[in-house]
């Protein structure tokens, strides 16, 4: 006898029931040879949604088989790969509740299903028996399925997968199982496709802007630069006040130096329990191609390079000694009263310090405050500020060059990403028809080997 039934031809699901193939509308029987165990006896049955039922019997081997097209939600659109469920009934069974006809082998009752197999490679060497495979005692117990039964039913899982992709039918099955699942798989590829074009949206704003920076700074390479102050000879008084407005006396400012290419201007100060050097010119840490905001520093630094903190001759204020600066990155709400507390620090070593007293931190939070309205009054202030700019031009051209070119890759892959997406749900959405068009089935398979990025 022949070891594969008469089959008929593949026929697309029908009109009625798009999820019936038609072409299991009548059992077909075939004698399966199973090594060491003579010849199984299958009879298959007709399934919904591309499930091909086996109903199995063997001199040691009895139940129901169920084989499930099987696919993941990034994997292909059709199936290239099966399922073996042990008994009849949902796929999904709640843990613990049997199937009915759940196959015996050699008189143990097996429960669950397989993993995922490739019809076209799975051998009886293949591990695709769930964790141990575990077997249903009377009582509702499970213990380990012996290796005897274990020996049987694989070879009994392979015989049957075998003959399912040999089957004339086996494309309109897989299509079936394809249409089942097209909605849950649409709605799938919907919310990713929503999260890429928020995320494309969001890469190719940040290109754009990596873009508009680079116009910046080749604009402020190119730019004059305005011409700036020296040092004035004639000393200022101006009036120190505390967080709330209480007056602290008057101190003697002197312009000792301009920096022009850094956009400082470092000055000395005298007064009432104050001495000393402070250095004031643009924020340090702005990353703006013109840097805006306010760095104080107390003493004058040591280096020529925008980054050195190093200084020499730093104030002291109240007979205590001060170091660090204060960082503010806007200009426009500096006020003789405001930021009310500014950081005034002592330095213990090279790389430890502690917090003034309080008496000293306001005494000492008024001079900052006064020195950066002062230097944000001169007439030249944004010259100060394009020179900075200039002189960072092209560490800050690097920077952005790189960020564009990040940004562009970024574009590229999410761009990818998102026709991805966008195609597969066309595929699924195609199948979701009650009667596909050729087009739509015929773009369905052609994403069959298709896998997900």
């Amino acid at each position: 006898m022949n070891s594969l039934p008469t089959r008929v031809d593949c026929r697309a699901p029908s009109r009625s029931n798009p999820l019936m193939v038609d072409s299991l509308t009548a059992a077909d029987t075939a004698e399966l040879p199973l090594p060491g165990e003579g010849r199984l006896s299958v009879r298959t049955l007709p399934a919904p949604h591309g499930r091909a039922r086996y109903l199995l019997h063997g001199r040691h081997v009895r139940g129901t088989l169920v084989v499930i097209p099987h696919t993941t939600y990034d994997g292909p659109v059709l199936a290239e790969q099966v399922r073996v469920q042990f008994g009849d009934g949902h796929d999904r069974a709640p843990h613990g509740q049997p199937r009915l006809d759940e196959p015996v082998v050699r008189g143990v009752r097996v429960p669950g299903h397989t993993t995922a197999l490739d019809p076209r490679t799975v051998t009886a060497n293949t591990p695709f028996l769930c964790g141990d495979a575990v077997a249903v005692r009377e009582d509702g117990r499970t213990r380990r399925i012996p290796d005897g039964a274990r020996t049987v039913l694989e070879a009994v899982v392979v015989a049957v997968v075998r003959h399912w992709h040999q089957r004339h039918d086996r494309d309109a099955l897989i299509l079936a199982a394809a249409q089942h699942r097209a909605g849950d798989r649409a709605a799938w590829e919907e919310r990713h496709i929503r999260a890429l074009v928020h995320e494309l949206a969001t890469v190719r704003a940040q290109r754009a802007h990596a873009r508009h920076r680079i116009n910046q700074i080749t604009g402020l390479v190119r730019r004059r630069q305005p011409a700036i102050l020296p040092p004035a000879t004639t000393p200022a008084r101006l009036t120190l006040v505390d967080g709330a407005g209480t007056a602290l006396g008057v101190v003697t400012v002197l312009e000792r130096e301009v920096i022009a290419s850094l956009g400082r201007v470092v000055y000395e100060v005298h007064g009432a329990r104050i001495h000393g050097l402070f250095t004031v010119g643009p924020d340090r840490y702005s990353s703006d191609p013109v840097p805006g905001g306010i760095y104080v520093f107390y003493g004058r630094p040591t280096g020529t390079g925008w980054h050195d903190r190093a200084c020499r001759d730093e104030p002291t204020v109240n007979g205590v000694q001060l170091s660090g600066g204060w960082s503010h990155p806007r200009s426009g709400d500096i006020t003789p009263t405001a930021p009310s507390r500014l950081p005034a620090s002592v330095r213990i070593d090279d790389t430890r310090s502690h917090c003034a007293p309080d008496a000293t931190s306001t005494r000492a939070g008024a001079v900052l405050r006064a020195l950066a309205l002062h230097y944000l009054d001169r007439p030249d202030v944004a010259g100060l500020r394009i020179a900075a700019g200039k002189l960072r031009a092209e560490e800050n051209l690097k920077a952005a060059r790189t960020q564009l070119a990040r940004r562009r890759r970024e574009e590229t892959r999410v761009a990818g990403k998102l026709r991805h997406r966008t195609g597969r749900h066309r595929q699924f959405t195609a199948l979701l028809s009650p009667a596909p068009s050729e087009q739509g089935a015929g773009e369905a398979r052609s994403c069959g080997a298709a896998r997900a990025t």
